[in-house]
């Protein structure tokens, strides 16, 4: 069985809502709630205006209430944190951030092995304490950053991609996942990854963060001009992903979800459901001739995060796509993880020794499949 987890989720504008009044009221009631479940919580953050600042102010107000507690060394995408509750870093994880949402709202995500933690929504007494820390909890700081990268390197066949001459752009978005996969390839390499917006910004560029937000227009222009292989977005907390082939054209997800589940079936003899978005239906009649020369079901979800949720947890997944991209794989996390299909994707380029957008053009056609 797959670990079920509960996020729960509070949001404000800056300054109007999103206070540090308000943060405190929330972090009293969940060190209650850490205390009388013996949890310790990992606190973390995204690249926001003031997150890292907030969220030391957690990490000092549930120390001081008591809870058990430890800091992130860095900003964390989420398949990030999941990987790290995986591994039992932590039981619990409370992030200082506001998703792929408008670069105006900030808040709290907590999630946690339990449902029905209201309290920690509706929030309590204020907590006083000094404007921000400025001491470095040392002692208590985790590189979980660190932990996921080598768990990325896990589950790809890195040699491969290293010793392949590609050239791969990618789009951070300002997020928190800059670094990232060049640091799963490693120095030296033959393939070569060039990285934009890796620049951390609080404001995203006055953009919403998300591939499906943005026209990706600098992304596209680059590989296409480039002659590079293929251009990956990553959304600012590390779930969603975009993709543009060698001449600069988008691939939806349904594309991308079924590329990825027949190499996955293909070369590492993985099995399960295909759940995508009931939009995508329109496609159905190649998708029906996909599903009988691979042998693989696809299932068009009207609520598809929902469905890979259910099926996920009675492992029936292969792999799942929501409307924005959001990639999830049966045998990795339990969340839409951007890096990890990015990279697939990429090893899928280099043993296949063609160009994504003729890897676009055989899928759609009957003897390509």
């Amino acid at each position: 069985m797959q670990t079920v987890r509960y996020t729960y989720c509070w949001e404000g504008a800056v300054v109007a809502d999103f206070t540090l009044d308000a943060v405190r009221r929330r972090y009293a009631a969940l060190a209650d709630l850490l205390n009388a479940r013996g949890w310790r919580c990992l606190v973390a953050c995204d690249t926001r205006f003031l997150s890292a600042q907030i969220a030391a102010d957690c990490y000092w107000g549930l120390r001081a209430l008591g809870a058990q507690v430890l800091l992130s060394a860095t900003p964390l995408p989420l398949p990030a944190v999941d990987v790290a509750l995986d591994r039992h870093v932590a039981d619990c994880t409370l992030i200082v951030s506001a998703g792929n949402r408008e670069y105006w709202l900030n808040g709290l995500i907590l999630i946690a092995p339990a449902p029905g933690l209201s309290p920690f929504l509706d929030g309590a007494l204020p907590v006083e304490c000094a404007p921000f820390p400025t001491e470095a909890p040392s002692a208590s700081l985790v590189d979980a950053r660190r932990i996921y990268i080598d768990s990325l390197r896990n589950a790809i066949d890195v040699e491969l991609v290293r010793q392949t001459s590609l050239t791969i752009f990618v789009d951070v978005m300002n997020g928190t996942t800059g670094g990232v996969i060049p640091a799963v390839i490693g120095d030296d390499a033959r393939t070569k990854t060039i990285e934009i917006n890796r620049e951390q910004d609080a404001w995203f560029g006055r953009q919403t963060p998300h591939p499906h937000s943005a026209s990706l227009v600098r992304l596209r222009k680059l590989v296409r001009e480039s002659d590079s292989h293929l251009g990956v977005a990553i959304s600012a907390d590390g779930r969603a992903l975009g993709v543009v082939d060698n001449e600069g054209e988008l691939a939806s997800p349904l594309e991308i979800a079924l590329l990825l589940a027949h190499y996955l079936n293909r070369q590492y003899r993985q099995r399960g459901l295909v759940i995508v978005p009931a939009s995508a239906a329109a496609s159905a009649p190649w998708v029906r001739v996909w599903e009988t020369q691979t042998g693989l079901s696809v299932e068009f979800a009207e609520q598809p995060a929902l469905r890979i949720a259910e099926a996920r947890v009675a492992c029936q997944v292969l792999i799942g796509v929501t409307e924005d991209g959001q990639l999830t794989f049966g045998r990795a996390g339990g969340i839409g993880d951007a890096p990890l299909a990015a990279l697939m994707l990429v090893e899928l380029v280099a043993r296949r020794g063609m160009k994504l957008r003729v890897l676009r053009e055989k899928l759609r056609q009957p003897q390509g499949a």
